[in-house]
Formats: C-alpha cells, structure tokens, sequence
C-alpha cells in the first residue's frame, strides 16, 4: 500500500499507507528500545562476571549512558524538555568530539582497505575482479575536478550517478527490506530461534 500511495494509481490507498508508516515508527522506536535494553543487559553480564575484554564493554555502558542522559535529560531552554536536534548543545559536544573523528578515521583506514582489496583482486587474476577494479578506478578518475570538466565526462558521470547507481541503490533497499521481512516472518512462526542461545 505504501509503494502504491507513491505512485498515486490508488487514492483510498492514502489512508491505510499513512497508518503503516505510522505504525512503522512506533515498531522501530520499540524495538530501538529493545535492542537498546538487550546490547545493555548483555554488557552488563560481561561487565560483571568479568569476561574476557569486560574493559571494552565498560566503555560501551559509559558512553550508552552518557549519551541517553544527555540526550533526554539536559535541559535546552528554560524548561525541562528534550533537545531539538542534533545541533542544540551539549549533544553537539559528543558528534564533534567523539563521533565524528571516530568517522573520519574510519573512512581513512577504508582507503587502506580499498587498496588491499585492489591488489588482491588484481592478483587474483579474476576477470569479474578486474571489470570491477577498472570501473571503480574510472568512476574515481571522472570525479575529480579537472576531469569533471572536460566536455561530456561530467554528465556522462552524473547521469550514471543519477540513474545506474541511483537503481542500483534502490535494489539493494528493495532487496533488503523484503529479506528482512521474510526474516521476521520466520521469527513469528518460529521457524527461526535466534535469540535463543545454542
């Protein structure tokens, strides 16, 4: 229903994806709730029973408290009420101070393992391998600015930005959200048990 409010084909079909996509938000931020109690509970076992690398999961417990306080417990204004994004202080602190250089580091170590990726494929000698690094290494080519500006390169680069990635994007989402509503359908039936421990 929700696919076809988007295309507009149905109109009664307005009402009911409206109430699925509300009902999502009340799932999701349930089982944000759960998950969130669950990544907890497991933590604190480890902490107490002091498992092996317990320090690590310490830290973990620090910082989920640190952030959940922070975020539903400091006063903004002059009421008591919750911050209004992500740029209202003191939540902006833990984004520039702790998220945000971990993401920068972690994006320079992707090119380290980018790299290593590249000469394993090329060593492998595979022709998949090869198509793939070939085109990666075009599509960074075509990126850069003297490139960009070169007569057909910058539109044929963003046309296949707009359109193959774009499609190919929106298949992997298509894909994933039907596997994981065959997942779930599984748990329901209990034909899956995941959360029990074997």
């Amino acid at each position: 229903f929700v696919l076809i409010d988007f295309t507009g084909a149905m109109p009664a079909a307005d009402l009911i994806a409206t109430t699925l996509v509300n009902w999502a938000a009340v799932v999701s931020a349930l089982a944000l709730v759960v998950g969130l109690l669950s990544v907890a509970g497991s933590h604190v076992m480890r902490v107490a029973r002091r498992r092996e690398d317990w320090g690590y999961s310490l830290v973990l417990l620090v910082a989920l408290v640190a952030v959940v306080v922070t975020g539903l417990l400091v006063p903004v204004g002059n009421q008591f009420q919750l911050p209004g994004s992500l740029a209202e202080q003191p939540l902006r602190l833990f984004f520039r101070a702790v998220y945000e250089p971990l993401a920068a580091s972690l994006l320079a170590l992707l090119a380290f393992f980018s790299l290593s990726a590249v000469l394993r494929a090329l060593r492998s000698r595979n022709a998949e391998a090869l198509v793939i690094v070939i085109v990666a290494l075009l599509v960074l080519v075509a990126q850069l600015p003297p490139v960009a500006q070169l007569p057909y390169i910058g539109t044929s680069v963003q046309w296949l930005r707009d359109y193959v990635a774009l499609a190919g994007a929106r298949g992997l989402l298509i894909g994933s959200a039907i596997g994981a509503i065959v997942a779930s359908v599984r748990v329901l039936l209990g034909l899956d048990q995941p959360f029990i421990d074997r």
